[in-house]
């Protein structure tokens, strides 16, 4: 193989514009870490609303740090029921009381490799069941009993009706962010097509011996998809390697890594175009890393060889698609071209490869993704780069991630019964410091709740109030702010206004310039990351510069402000899916931190009877409303212009219930302060900006029954 002399200088320029892309060491563990995180706090998430255990867990792209903005990729995201049971051996058959039902792995001639079917088991024994179906199970040729994908499955996998089914997938997308949601069934032994792999003697540089004996141990799932070329595709579920993948992809060294992303920018902007299609997928790609590396020696992959390394693969990829063969490199008599690359579209990959090989390197000139190609000329002539997205950007995406994520786990905490679920069980590994995080909040909406029922009887349970207010302490530390402010409406519900402008005091102490609400997430992700970088820890990152939403139910109106009542029932009982409950009337209060600062401060020096102190958290809640107001306003065309219709009605729907509520509260203050006609101007501007279950209808009716009175009362 003849290689350009030029090949080691630009593989160290393509390295330095790579690293100043997001793809630096530092920021590529990091992301990896804060996804683990994400992933801990989704799997709350899934398990509080969904009752019972199922863990959740990430995969793709986004998960191993592999993409960029530029790239775009989607999030994966599996979970698994754990009383579903799959086998790949009856004799591993045990009794569980636990166990919804039992499944094994069967094949015939007719499954193709990588592919098993599942046939139904006995409850109480370990025996297969024959010609027994319904709507979930199926006869078979051979008149077993297995699992096809049908309407159980379906439901499993779309229990909200949301987004859109592709493949085995749930697909949604959220302000320009696809989400790809699969349930996967989980393999509790090694099946026999994987031990195969495992047992063949190739792999001597790589994967290392330590690392196959971790392969072993990990878990091998199932997710509802057939070969698409078999007749029997519906009865047909597809073995997925993906926490083997995942493994592998972490034991990438930095070239490895970079050359991954390469790949990923030459098939999007060579292979996939025109009427190609997505046939070379990157999953193609991680399959041809993962050959490569395990046939080169480690010595090959350094960053003067990147170019070299791009050239090798791009060369065994070009000779899988001639021979219309890509073998799974778990299950290698798996052919993951069968049924997807066409003469037509074969012979187009194949000149595309070869000419990509012949321009010997020159054609990374041309990837417009993250300004690659420009900035590698621009390097080789000694010029500064220019970066649209620089690497603090991709982090700190990675970073609001997870803020969003805890922002989540705040609403549903609210108004899940929290006593049944083991959320407090130990959490070890980089997700330790965001498990402390977690502790507190929890401990913010138990405290809240044990409260809440404690002042709802006539005379106060003392030994709950106190157990309650212990809690809330514990709870005050998991944010800036909303821990505390549920700490102060806890002492306003119980007149004890010193303790509570003690609080307020605090977190108005703590509410500097750098501290972040929902609402500042977004246009400040550079800030963001910096002041993380700062904390050198997203646990005090959160705890010092980060407000969350305070968010409450139903179960907590005995113990919070009047006009929250308003805003928690602001609708009555509309039904609504999971990611609209706020949204279309579920019984949910939630007001940003810094507003419900100023209210709370309004009303402890309204009660103390300070004039001066009250106008000025007056004003200050002016002041913040206004802004909440313009940030609303300039959200309305911005989503117009950038996303459309459907995406901006649902964004600027959550946006304006920050804005309602902030506007709401405002003119509760506003007639408390002895201005009944402005606080009905504010009621209008909400109710002009959002009339769907809008608290200010409360108000309004209240104010028209005012008017109403004192007319009567004059005839």
């Amino acid at each position: 193989m003849n290689i350009p002399d030029y090949y080691k200088a630009v593989s160290l320029k393509l390295t330095e514009v790579l690293d100043a892309s997001g793809l630096r060491e530092d920021i590529r563990w990091l992301r990896i870490n804060t996804s683990l995180e994400t992933e801990e706090l989704e799997t709350i998430c899934h398990e509080i609303h969904a009752g019972h255990v199922s863990r959740v867990y990430f995969f793709g792209s986004q998960a191993e740090a592999t993409t960029t903005l530029g790239l775009l990729s989607d999030i994966d995201k599996v979970s698994f029921v754990d009383n579903v049971v799959v086998l790949h051996d009856i004799q591993f058959w045990k009794p569980s009381l636990h166990t919804l039902v039992t499944l094994l792995m069967v094949a015939d001639e007719r499954t193709p490799p990588g592919y098993v079917k599942l046939q139904l088991v006995q409850r109480d024994a370990p025996m297969t069941i024959h010609n027994y179906q319904d709507k979930s199970f199926v006869l078979d040729s051979e008149g077993r009993s297995v699992l096809s994908h049908g309407n159980l499955y379906v439901s499993l996998s779309n229990p909200l009706n949301q987004g859109i089914r592709n493949g085995p997938a749930i697909t949604t997308s959220i302000m320009g962010e696809t989400e790809d949601f699969v349930w996967g069934l989980w393999i509790r032994c090694c099946p026999d097509q994987v031990s195969r792999w495992m047992s063949t003697s190739s792999h001597c540089n790589w994967p290392t011996r330590p690392i196959m004996d971790v392969i072993k141990q990990t878990a091998v799932f199932l997710v509802p998809v057939g070969q698409k070329l078999s007749h029997q595709q519906h009865l047909q579920w597809r073995l997925s390697f993906s926490f083997a993948e995942k493994l592998l992809m972490m034991q990438f060294n930095p070239t490895q890594y970079k050359c991954y992303v390469m790949l990923k920018f030459i098939k999007s902007t060579f292979i996939n175009v025109h009427d190609v299609g997505n046939v070379l997928t990157s999953y193609h790609c991680k399959t041809c890393m993962f050959y490569l590396i395990e046939d080169t020696p480690a010595s090959l992959w350094h960053p003067h060889n990147l170019m070299l390394c791009m050239d090798l693969c791009l060369r065994l990829l070009l000779s899988w698609v001639q021979s219309a063969n890509c073998p799974n490199f778990f299950v290698p008599d798996e052919n993951m071209f069968l049924g997807k690359l066409t003469c037509p579209v074969q012979g187009k990959i194949a000149r595309t490869l070869q000419d990509l090989l012949q321009q010997k390197g020159r054609y990374i000139t041309k990837i417009s993704y993250d300004n690659i190609g420009e900035n590698v000329v621009r390097v080789c002539q000694s010029l500064s780069m220019e970066l649209y997205y620089p690497d603090e950007s991709i982090l700190s995406q990675t970073i609001v991630n997870l803020m969003r994520k805890l922002e989540e786990l705040s609403f549903h905490c609210v108004w899940s019964n929290l006593c049944k679920l083991n959320i407090f069980k130990s959490r070890h590994g980089p997700r330790q410091e965001i498990g402390n995080v977690l502790r507190a909040l929890i401990c913010s909406v138990l405290g809240n709740h044990l409260a809440s029922q404690s002042i709802k009887q006539e005379i106060y349970h003392q030994e709950k109030l106190i157990l309650a207010h212990e809690i809330l302490l514990l709870g005050s530390y998991s944010d800036v702010a909303s821990g505390k402010l549920k700490l102060a409406a806890f002492y306003l519900a119980r007149g004890m206004l010193d303790e509570m402008e003690e609080v307020i005091n605090q977190v108005d102490a703590n509410f500097t310039h750098n501290v972040f609400e929902a609402l500042d997430l977004v246009g400040n992700l550079n800030a963001v990351l910096k002041i993380l970088q700062e904390h050198h820890s997203k646990a005090k990152f959160i705890q010092k510069c980060l407000a969350l939403t305070v968010y409450y139910s139903k179960l907590d109106i005995h113990c919070i402000p009047k006009v929250l009542i308003f805003e928690i029932f602001r609708s009555t009982g509309s039904k609504c899916s999971l990611l609209m409950l706020a949204l279309n009337g579920f019984p949910i209060a939630l007001v940003t931190a810094r507003v419900y600062l100023y209210f709370l401060q309004y009303q402890c020096f309204y009660l103390q009877g300070r004039v001066a102190q009250r106008i000025v958290a007056l004003n200050n809640m002016i002041w913040v409303s206004k802004d909440y107001y313009q940030k609303c306003t300039d959200l309305v065309e911005h989503m117009n212009n950038m996303f459309g219709i459907h995406v901006f009605h649902t964004e600027f729907t959550q946006v304006s219930l920050f804005v309602t509520t902030s506007m709401n509260l405002l003119a509760y203050c506003l007639k408390q302060d002895g201005r009944p006609m402005d606080a009905f101007k504010v009621l209008c501007l909400s109710m002009n900006l959002f009339n769907q279950n809008n608290g200010a209808k409360w108000q309004i009716a209240i104010f028209i029954n005012s008017v109403i009175r004192i007319l009567w009362g004059r005839q």
